[in-house]
């Protein structure tokens, strides 16, 4: 199985997939002329890589890591590309420009509301400058960190375990020959570290990636404990009653620590009521100037 094209034909996923590159390449190059480099994240890394996914892996918008202290010199590159800012999170800004079909996603931190336990300085230092996937420097993430971002993607996103981009291209990546099974020890480790542990066990432990040999042999090496046991089955719980869907709250009861899920929880809920305050402000004033 290849990642999926979704209900976009193939002809047209192939040109959105070589308009994703050609705006990467870019506001990578815009980006280089400053000092900064952007690591590409999710479809655009999968599709400058691997080559024969063009056409076959759908996207709709550009995902790119830098380090907070580069925000604002790629928020200055982007808005002198005519790309203004709309949505913004605890881990980033969404940039929109009516005259390009994807918007462009900045992220200073790999996941939101503090979730997980993974420091961007330590993807960047981890990651290979790469001049090979858009002819100007960029940092290359790591292939443990891949997998590290897809599982924790799938737990905060709304997808499915029937049908998710990110389980798509876990099962891509696992066979590509990146991991053996000498290599499952280290990863599951690697899981650990970045506060994972029960993320992987509730993503790579299920039963829609039971033909993945590195993925099982991975989530039995997590080294998970009976507490951690219990807290992923009350998520596959509230998974199998919602179709197949993670809900909301399952990034926070999945956290590294109870401790942190609470923690996140909070975040994510304080930033939900900002973002209605801010909306409710926005229709007031609407109603406001729309008054004879």
């Amino acid at each position: 199985m290849s990642p999926t094209t979704g209900d976009r034909p193939i002809a047209a996923t192939g040109l959105v997939g070589e308009l994703a590159l050609r705006l990467a390449t870019q506001v990578a190059s815009a980006c280089a002329e400053r000092g900064v480099v952007v690591m590409p994240l999710k479809g655009v890394l999968f599709l400058s890589r691997w080559p024969s996914l063009r056409g076959r892996r759908d996207l709709v918008d550009i995902d790119l890591l830098v380090r907070r202290s580069d925000l604002d010199s790629i928020t200055d590159v982007l808005v002198a590309q005519s790309f203004e800012p709309t949505v913004g999170s605890s881990a980033g800004l969404v940039f929109v420009n009516e005259a390009w079909p994807l918007s462009i996603d900045i992220h200073h931190s790999l996941f939101p509301h503090d979730l997980f336990d993974v420091s961007t300085d330590d993807l960047f230092s981890r990651a290979e400058v790469d001049t090979s996937l858009f002819s100007v420097p960029v940092a290359r993430m790591a292939d443990e960190d891949i997998v590290a971002h897809l599982i924790g993607h799938f737990v905060k996103g709304r997808g499915t375990f029937r049908q998710d981009k990110s389980l798509d291209d876990l099962r891509w990546l696992f066979r590509q020959g990146l991991f053996g099974l000498e290599d499952v020890d280290a990863l599951g480790a690697h899981l650990r570290r970045l506060g994972l542990r029960r993320a992987a066990g509730y993503v790579l432990g299920h039963e829609s990636l039971q033909g993945e040999p590195v993925a099982r042999a991975t989530a039995q090496s997590l080294r998970l404990s009976r507490l951690d046991r219990i807290t992923i089955a009350a998520a596959r719980l509230g998974t199998s009653s919602n179709e197949d869907t993670p809900r909301w709250w399952t990034p926070h009861l999945l956290d590294r620590s109870l401790v942190a899920g609470s923690r996140s929880l909070l975040v994510h809920a304080d930033e939900g009521m900002r973002r209605l305050l801010a909306n409710l402000g926005r229709h007031s004033v609407l109603r406001r100037d729309r008054r004879p």
